[in-house]
């Protein structure tokens, strides 16, 4: 089953922005951007995804949520769960949970888009 997150900028003056979809079928990863006609701006580029113009797929992906979701040797992993609402260790459910809380990333995760999003390709 295939499932996706959209991926947001940081609020900015000109409001928040979609910059692509991650999606995850059957534990493989893919990202790619959904900046449409629009000339990216250095913010809209994500450090493990450099290259707009293509899509990106397994280990390279995987960084970049590894960089999002604690890892399974966490210190107190159990309260971190907890505390995210998250049952089990879930990759898919931790992302969903931790996307849209880390403010150190200058992504955002949604399972549906926020409402005032500017978005520069059809869905």
């Amino acid at each position: 089953m295939k499932r996706q997150l959209y991926v947001t900028s940081k609020e900015f003056k000109k409001g928040r922005r979609l910059i692509g979809i991650l999606s995850e079928n059957d534990g493989e990863y893919t990202f790619q951007y959904k900046l449409g006609e629009f000339i990216p701006e250095w913010f809209l580029v994500i450090k493990e995804f450099p290259d707009i113009s293509r899509t990106y797929n397994g280990s390279e992906v995987e960084r970049f949520v590894e960089r999002i979701i604690p890892s399974r040797d966490a210190p107190y992993l159990d309260k971190i769960m907890e505390n995210a609402n998250v049952e089990k260790y879930d990759e898919w459910e931790l992302l969903k949970a931790f996307g849209t809380m880390n403010m150190r990333e200058d992504a955002f995760l949604y399972e549906s888009l926020p409402d005032g999003v500017i978005t520069y390709e059809a869905l």
